[in-house]
């Protein structure tokens, strides 16, 4: 009997150290895994930022300037004629005279002033 103990020792060791080095290969798997991972995290980080760069060279005032003052281009600076000049309009009564604030205008900018910071500052003098 003690042979057959024996075979049923070395047979549950044997299956035990056959699990425990499955195991270790996987978690020697898995850390290769995330190395890869990282090494691709990288690497779109790397391409990201040499994205970045050449995107803001193409936004960048002197790519912009180059363009505009290539042979051909349809693109020009913009000129005193391009300039539209819109003259504001005061407001009037119906006598001609500039109309006069209402009320409820006059109640609402004292009502700003109550909320602003109060009195201006004065210069004092060292008199």
């Amino acid at each position: 009997m003690q042979l057959s103990k024996f075979f049923k020792i070395i047979c549950i060791l044997t299956v035990l150290a056959v699990v425990y080095i499955h195991m270790q290969m996987q978690i020697v798997d898995l850390a290769y895994a995330a190395n890869r991972k990282e090494q691709k995290i990288k690497k779109f980080i790397e391409i990201n930022g040499s994205a970045t760069y050449k995107i803001l060279m193409l936004k960048s005032a002197n790519h912009l300037g180059e363009k505009v003052l290539e042979e051909g281009s349809d693109m020009h600076f913009a000129d005193t004629g391009d300039v539209v000049r819109i003259s504001a309009v005061q407001e009037h009564s119906v006598d001609g005279n500039p109309a006069v604030p209402s009320k409820l205008a006059q109640r609402a900018n004292s009502f700003f002033n109550f909320l602003s910071s109060g009195l201006e500052a004065e210069a004092k003098s060292s008199e």
